[in-house]
């Protein structure tokens, strides 16, 4: 069913223009060779330099004629690919056609030059208060985006006293909260010991929150940040067999071919892993990718079908091209465009063209899913995640929890989900990448900035203590 979902911030972000971008060999081919907008020429100069170039400063000047073009392309880009913009168009106070209007107006009014910040930053956020989208945005950015205090949720917590009426808590009561964020689930202690963890998603800065119980009070602490992580494409993913259990590693669910490599392994190695009682997978951190892996791999371990969420996905000016350009995207980022592998690849993906225009449209699927093992998997699956588990990062374990009951533990995820399958588009003038989601989930809960829930928490210690050392906790867990 899903195809891939790329998290924007493993993408390289496009610099200022050089002074004759506007001429260089434009990023797309000829809609008459492809008859579909937008699809990458991999010849193109501009492509191959968008994916390469160093992330812009926030002072770095920007010429303004020619963003404020590239502003008029992505506002008639968005109208046709952008999975959020139906709801901007029914936003009761944001009126999309005229802010882009005014923000093109704006830039070309600002002189020969413009500050990246003025000119793309600041509109962004601005797009984001009224829709919020964490994939939306320059691509290569949106971890300074989510780190945007006007932007960012902080997940606030405590363990509910004893004896607290549960039922009395009103989220509404927490300055900034999210209320539908506010749950009540266990949380597994360092001693064994089990409680209530009260958590509640809530946006603005600060160290604490009150939430209203009845006539009690519970102040809530933020929960500590992670440190920050990188992993090299040879870990994307690991198996480690543990006796009756095994311990599935997955960092992200994309990179070059060494990673990829690994991914295929993943799913060539589920025999193995259905010889295990106890399959505890490991996608803290994982920044995201392509959930077709694990999708594959409960193909060949769940029997029958499954519900992942339903969704809206964005058909016509871009749909067709959608394979091509993530291939095309994933070679220029990697700078093997020109290598017989890259271009055997394209060749065999590519479509027949010229394809039937095809008009814009939203298109439903309900998130059924069918599984084809012969040998189903009939042991138990536990699921770390933790705040930077990102896009197809929260995907993947969502549809492990979806598809086996599997609980997630740890901590909310990073909450790149309710707009998805997130490829870049470049702007043909100053060569910048844009992430625009074309695919709307549909979720029982609120998930965009605010991550999925998990089953179990665990303190924040814990999150970062190897699989071996919880595993005596994990075990525990029906």
């Amino acid at each position: 069913m899903p195809l891939p979902l790329l998290v924007g911030a493993l993408l390289t972000a496009a610099a200022p223009s050089l002074p004759d971008a506007s001429a260089a060999r434009g990023p797309y081919l000829d809609r008459q060779l492809t008859g579909a907008a937008y699809c990458y020429d991999p010849e193109s100069p501009l492509l191959r330099e968008a994916f390469r170039r160093p992330k812009p400063a926030p002072d770095a000047r920007v010429d303004s004629a020619a963003l404020a073009e590239d502003v008029r392309f992505l506002h008639q880009l968005l109208r046709t690919t952008y999975s959020g913009w139906p709801e901007l168009l029914a936003h009761r106070t944001f009126d999309p056609d005229a802010f882009f209007q005014h923000w093109s107006a704006k830039v070309a009014a600002s002189g020969p030059t413009v500050s990246f910040q003025e000119g793309v930053l600041a509109p962004t956020i601005a797009i984001r208060e009224a829709l919020t989208d964490s994939h939306f945005g320059p691509s290569g950015m949106l971890n300074v985006l989510r780190e945007e205090p006007r932007l960012v949720f902080h997940e606030y917590q405590a363990d509910a006293p004893p004896g607290l009426p549960l039922a009395s808590c009103d989220a509404n009561t927490v300055d900034g909260a999210q209320a539908d964020t506010l749950r009540v689930a266990p949380v597994l202690k360092p001693d064994g010991s089990r409680g209530q963890r009260l958590t509640v998603s809530a946006r603005g800065g600060g160290e604490t929150r009150t939430l209203q119980c009845g006539a009690t009070s519970v102040p809530l602490t933020v929960r500590p940040g992670l440190a920050p992580r990188k992993f090299e494409p040879k870990d994307t993913y690991t198996y480690e067999p543990k006796g009756d259990v095994g311990i599935i590693t997955i960092r992200r669910f994309s990179g070059p071919p060494e990673a990829e490599a690994g991914l295929r392994q993943f799913v060539s190695d589920a025999p193995r892993h259905r010889k295990h009682k106890l399959l505890v997978f490991d996608l803290r951190g994982n920044s995201g990718g392509d959930d077709g892996y694990v999708y594959e791999w409960l193909d060949a371990m769940v029997r029958g079908p499954w519900f992942s969420s339903g969704e809206v996905w964005m058909h016509g000016a871009f749909f067709p091209c959608f394979q091509w350009n993530t291939r095309v995207q994933r070679q220029a980022m990697d700078g093997w465009l020109d290598t017989p592998e890259a271009k055997a690849e394209r060749e065999a993906i590519q479509p027949k063209w010229p394809v039937k225009p095809e008009p814009s449209r939203p298109v439903f699927d309900s998130g059924r899913v069918e599984g084809h093992a012969k040998t189903p998997f009939t042991g138990r699956i536990v699921v770390l995640v933790d705040r930077d588990s990102a896009s197809s990062g929260e995907s993947g374990a969502y549809a492990l929890h979806r598809a086996t009951g599997a609980p997630m533990v740890g901590e909310r995820t990073s909450g790149f989900l309710t707009y998805g399958n997130a490829p870049s588009f470049v702007l043909p003038r100053t060569g910048f990448a844009w992430v625009v989601p074309n695919k709307r989930n549909y979720f029982d809960a609120p998930v965009e900035g605010v991550g999925h829930a998990v089953q179990v928490y665990l303190d924040a210690e814990d999150m970062e203590r190897p699989v071996a050392e919880l595993l005596p906790r994990l075990r525990k867990l029906p």
